[in-house]
Parts: structure tokens; sequence; C-alpha cells
């Protein structure tokens, strides 16, 4: 980019130097006919190169005017440029912030570029190039947050968001969306069941047989208790699975009314509302939660990190699967692509309108930086080709205007 840059600068330079020395060689050709006109007596031809030298040295002195003192002479109104340096950084800013970055300029501008459609065409090409991307972001993004004042952060984040919770009123919810159609009846079949299932486990037969015997501590009762150590494990079995399967039986019905009972004192009972608040603040500012967060955080960093290291990562699957269900909203929702494309001209706007006065200042303070005779051959080598066309016309139209006048003259007196 810096090559190019100085190669369009010496092409700049070498144009404006051929302009200069056409300008300054028709001043020299307009003198040339003049002192001819004068030994030839042609009087049209030193009329018309005469007005021609005139036209062009006002115009060389009204282009050099605007840039530095003529011949070095401090004349009054020349070097207006660097006199008003600061008067035209503010003109210039003001121009380019009020013109070229007003909301309706903008507005003009992306009011009908169809960003959404450029998109779509965009994406499945570069689909896998933008997953990637996207997972090189989040990558960078877990390990940069690998540090202490964020799992801080994060700790207390979460600490806030669970103080914010009705713990009485959040558990009464789950209860009684647990309790919808009576699916609560399904944790007690299923924990009757797995009782039984103990029971009935032969790896568990000598433990279930001393808590049997266990039931009195005399050594002769033991004995005789033992013999029917099977047949009492048999019957508790039974009896756990019979229970379970009559769900229109007293037990169900039990359980039923200390469920309802529960969730009513979750909901009317300040001492039970409050004893869970104290127990929640309890937890939550007790060290261990703070490790807990900050162990979370450090296993989804290492799964992400392991995760996108493999040529067959889930996320990276994951961001390709995100990337073409983009697409297809793309190429299918008019209403999707309607609000890309106010999302991007509103984030456009937003960012012209909160960034234009910077850069109305960044023109100022750099226009002012600038020493006055690198701001003269910056501005003269990108306006110096037109101000000699400048001289250029003023050699010719002061030469015709000569000659009118002579011409005029003439026809006057005679």
């Amino acid at each position: 980019m810096g090559n190019m840059t100085d190669v369009r600068a010496e092409e700049t330079e070498r144009k404006l130097s051929r302009m200069k020395w056409a300008a300054t060689g028709l001043l020299v050709l307009a003198a040339g006919l003049y002192v001819v006109g004068k030994l030839m007596v042609w009087d049209y031809l030193s009329a018309f190169s005469g007005a021609a030298m005139i036209g062009a040295l006002a115009d060389w002195f009204a282009v050099v005017a605007l840039f530095r003192h003529p011949l070095g002479m401090p004349i009054p109104h020349t070097a207006i440029v660097t006199r008003n340096k600061r008067s035209v950084a503010n003109g210039l800013a003001d121009f380019v912030v009020l013109q070229f970055l007003s909301a309706e300029a903008i507005e003009e501008k992306f009011g009908h570029f169809d960003a959404a459609a450029h998109l779509a065409d965009w994406l499945p090409k570069n689909r896998k190039k933008v997953a990637g991307y996207l997972g090189i972001a989040m990558g960078h993004g877990v390990k940069a947050m690998d540090d202490r004042r964020i799992h801080d952060f994060i700790a207390e984040a979460a600490r806030k968001r669970l103080q914010e919770i009705d713990l009485s009123g959040f558990v009464a919810g789950g209860l009684e969306l647990l309790t919808q159609d009576r699916r609560h009846r399904k944790i007690l079949y299923s924990g009757l069941n797995r009782f039984a299932d103990y029971l009935e486990d032969p790896e568990n037969a000598e433990r279930v047989a001393a808590f049997i015997k266990g039931w009195s501590e005399n050594a002769f009762v033991q004995s005789m208790i033992e013999p029917f150590v099977p047949a009492i494990r048999s019957a508790v079995v039974n009896r756990l699975r019979a229970a379970a399967e009559d769900q229109g039986g007293r037990l169900y019905a039990e359980f039923d009314a200390l469920v309802d009972a529960y969730i009513s004192r979750l909901q009317d009972d300040p001492s039970l509302k409050e004893s869970l608040s104290q127990k929640k603040e309890s937890l939550l500012y007790h060290p261990e939660f703070a490790r807990q967060v900050e162990s979370l955080w450090n296993q989804f960093r290492d799964w992400v990190v392991l995760d996108l290291s493999h040529p067959d990562s889930a996320i990276s699957e994951r961001m390709v699967k995100m990337v073409i269900e983009i697409e297809d909203h793309l190429a299918e929702n008019e209403e999707f692509r309607s609000w890309v494309n106010g999302q991007i001209r509103e984030t456009l706007a937003r960012l012209v309108n909160a960034n234009k006065g910077q850069l109305g200042d960044l023109i100022r303070e750099q226009l002012v930086k600038w020493d006055d005779r690198y701001m003269v051959e910056k501005l003269e080598l990108y306006l110096g080709r037109d101000l000699q066309y400048i001289r250029i016309n003023g050699t010719l139209v002061g030469g015709l205007f000569g000659l009118l006048i002579y011409g005029l003259t003439k026809l006057v007196e005679g």
C-alpha cells in the first residue's frame, strides 16, 4: 500500500510539473509573439500577446498568492492558505462533516443499498471461512477472560442474579409444574421400586440381613430372626412393589397431600420464606460458591479450547450450521432481509453520528499541526494541475480580450 501511494504521488508530481511548464511556456510564447508583433508592426498580434501576458501574469500572481508570497515579497492578502490555516481547517472539517456525514447523506447513500442481498451472495462462498473466524474469536475470547478479575466478576454477576431470585416462589412454581397431571407421583413410584430393587439385589443381601437382625441387640433374638430374614426381605419387596402400583391407595394420597402442603407453605409461610432466603444468602457468600463458579468456567474454557483444536470440532460444526441457517433465512425470508438491512443502516448512521464530531476534530487538528511548507506542498500537489489550467486559460482569455479591445478601439477611431 505504501509503495502504491508513493508511485501515485510521484505520478501526480510529474503531471503537475508538466502543467507548470506548459503554463510558463505559454507565457514565454506570448512574450515572444509580443516582441515579433512590435518588430513587424503587427498591431493585432501585439495587442493579443500583450494582453495574454498580462492575463498570464495576473493569474500566476493569483495562483501563487493562494499558497505563498509572490517573489517572496510580503504583499498584503497573499499566502492566503497559510495565513488562514485554522480557518481553512475549520471550514474543511465543517464541510466534510455537514455535507458528507449528515443524516441525509448517509440515508441517500445507504437507503437503497441491499446489504442483505450482497451478504446472501457472499456467505455461501465463504461459509467455512466465516465459521473459522467465529471459532477463532471464541477461542481467543475465552482465553482472554482467563483472569482472576474476570473470574471474580463472573462470580459476582452470578451471585447478583441469584440474589434477585425469590427462592421460595421459584421452588413453589417448580413443584406446581411438577404436580401437573400428577407427574410428581413418578418420583414416589420410582423411589419405591428402586428401594425394592436394592433389597432384591444379591450383592446387598448381607447388608439387608444385618439391618434386619439389627432390630434387636440381643444375640438370641438375632439368631431367632435370622432364618426368617429372606422371607422378611421378600415380604418387604412385595409390599413395596404393590404400594408402587396402587396409585389409588393411601400412600399416594398422603404423598399428594404432603407436596400440596409444602407448596402452600412456600407461598404463604413467612418463616419458611425467610429461612430459605437466609440459606440462599449463606450459600452465595460461602467461599465454595466462588470456587465452584471458577471451576465451571475453567472446565468450559478447557472444553472450548480443546474442541476447537480438533479437525472435527463440534463448535466449528455448529458454527457452520449457524451460518447455513443465516444463509437460508437471507434467501427465503424477506422480513429477515429487511431487518438485516435496517440494522445495518441504523448501525452505520449511529456510528457516523457518534464519531463525525471526532472526525471533524481530527481534520482540524491535523491541518493545524501541519508545517506551513508541508501543507502548501500537499495542497499544491493535488490542486496544482487545475490551478495551472487557470493560468493557461488566463493567458488565452486575456489575449482574446486584448484583441477584442484593440479591435473595438480601432473601430471607434476609424
